[in-house]
């Protein structure tokens, strides 16, 4: 096919459209869709018992949180030459412990000493 050619609408295959129902999409003179009056009501009381209970859930979800973060532990970012994280790693690795363990006994032997 050449780039002069063009092509037709009729040379695509496309997917055929859903027929559309005059109940779904068309309204009647009060405002309200044709479908909607047999509808019952209890599925609106549902619809609220929902609402409140995820409300009421978000919520618990929260307050489970704050409690959570009281004892949390908190983060500090430093940022660290390659030279002192190179030593930082390989003294982690020669005491077998965490180089966050090492920085917080560094920090607190730093605040301990000068009264902090």
């Amino acid at each position: 096919m050449s780039g002069k050619e063009a092509l037709s609408l009729e040379e695509f295959a496309t997917a055929p459209r859903k027929p559309r129902t005059p109940g779904n999409l068309s309204r009647s003179e009060a405002g309200r869709p044709t479908g909607t009056e047999d509808a019952p009501e209890p599925v609106a009381k549902e619809d609220g018992e929902k609402k409140e209970t995820s409300t009421e859930a978000r919520r618990a979800l929260r307050q489970m949180k704050r409690a959570r973060m009281k004892g949390a532990s908190h983060f500090v970012n430093v940022n660290l030459d390659r030279d002192t994280k190179r030593r930082l790693k390989l003294a982690s690795f020669t005491a077998e412990t965490s180089m966050q363990d090492i920085m917080e006994k560094a920090i607190r032997q730093y605040l301990d000493t000068n009264g902090f």
